[in-house]
């Protein structure tokens, strides 16, 4: 009886030490599931908020395909999926226009503008044609190809300010006797940016009833330069536009003229919306809040090699922002006479 009393009181206070054991474990899982529970919120109230800067305007090019981050000057721990861009029901990105823009994050809704420019032109491809004496002939001709980044079709014509050496307006389209001759054609899109290219236009004279073996070869035509030729110092300068005519530089005197300037000047106008458009679209670390973009363009005449002829305009363009380290450059490049960009400096990477 003694022995079957004490088996149990042994058997129990065994039992009993155990479920102490286990509940002190338990109590002591909770405690930490409790502080590290208050530690992980306590890291989540110090992260940072969300901020989101909004521009009171974006701008692109028709049919440029871009991400929702153009419409925000800063955007910090926010996902771009959580906002939601509402546009109206007349948005055409194919087509030049200003816009007004609906964003909304989570609760908060704001406008803005998105304007879509062209400031573009078209890609011109030109070719030589050649003809019999008294046949016609069009612009379109002379075209190889022609794409417009519109993807709508180029106005083709005859460049309409074209001139000689001394400033006199050329028809292209009126040369009937038999020669060689200087042709300018123009490519326009829907907004008016025009690519000029020169090529040649070759009449032959009337057929003679010698055999082909005895007819002699076709002398190229002899060009007597007014002003020198149209070559300049290509390590100097990079043309924007090309005013010389059948590889002949064009008067001095005509630098001011306002035909002759006409093209430089809308290059200009057109590339300064354009590279606005592009450094908008970058992040620059430590900008001042009072600091806007300096931008500064530079239209150069470009002489020829002995100086005794205009060949053409230089374009060069150079944006400064001051920051709290001092002035930097964002970018600085010369445009060619096909309207891209060649850099000297370009830390953020433009687009050309």
């Amino acid at each position: 009886m003694a022995k079957k009393f004490f088996y149990d009181h042994v058997h129990n206070t065994r039992r009993t030490i155990i479920n102490v054991v286990i509940i002190g474990i338990c109590v002591i899982g909770i405690i930490i599931c409790f502080v590290v529970t208050r530690n992980f919120e306590g890291e989540n109230k110090n992260e940072p908020q969300g901020t989101l800067s909004l521009k009171s305007e974006a701008t692109v090019e028709v049919n440029e395909k871009y991400s929702k981050d153009i419409f925000f000057a800063k955007i910090e721990n926010v996902e771009l999926d959580d906002i939601d861009i509402e546009y109206p029901k007349n948005f055409d990105i194919s087509k030049a226009g200003e816009y007004d823009v609906k964003v909304t994050v989570g609760e908060e809704s704001h406008n803005t503008k998105l304007k879509v420019v062209d400031t573009i032109m078209p890609e011109l491809e030109v070719k030589e044609v050649t003809i019999n004496e008294n046949d016609s002939y069009k612009a379109k001709d002379f075209v190889k190809s022609c794409t417009d980044n519109s993807q709508k079709d180029c106005t083709i014509t005859f460049y309409k300010s074209g001139t000689d050496e001394d400033g006199n307006k050329i028809d292209y389209s009126t040369f009937k006797e038999s020669g060689t001759y200087s042709i300018k054609i123009s490519a326009k899109d829907d907004a008016g940016n025009e690519n000029v290219k020169e090529t040649k236009l070759i009449i032959k004279g009337k057929t003679t009833t010698t055999e082909p073996d005895e007819q002699e070869p076709e002398k190229p035509p002899v060009t007597e330069c007014k002003y020198g030729n149209n070559e300049y110092d290509t390590n100097e300068y990079l043309l924007a536009v090309d005013k010389s005519t059948g590889g002949c530089a064009v008067s001095i005197e005509l630098y001011k003229n306002e035909d002759m300037m006409k093209e430089i000047n809308n290059l200009m106008e057109t590339e300064t919306v354009r590279i606005q458009k592009d450094v908008r679209k970058i992040n620059i670390p430590n900008v001042k809040e009072t600091s806007l973009p300096a931008l500064n363009r530079k239209e150069t005449v470009v002489l020829n090699k002995d100086g005794s002829g205009i060949v053409g305009y230089e374009l060069r363009i150079t944006i400064n922002v001051e920051t709290d380290k001092g002035i930097i450059t964002v970018v600085d490049y010369k445009v060619d006479n096909n309207g891209k960009r060649i850099f000297i400096s370009n830390d953020y990477n433009l687009p050309s």
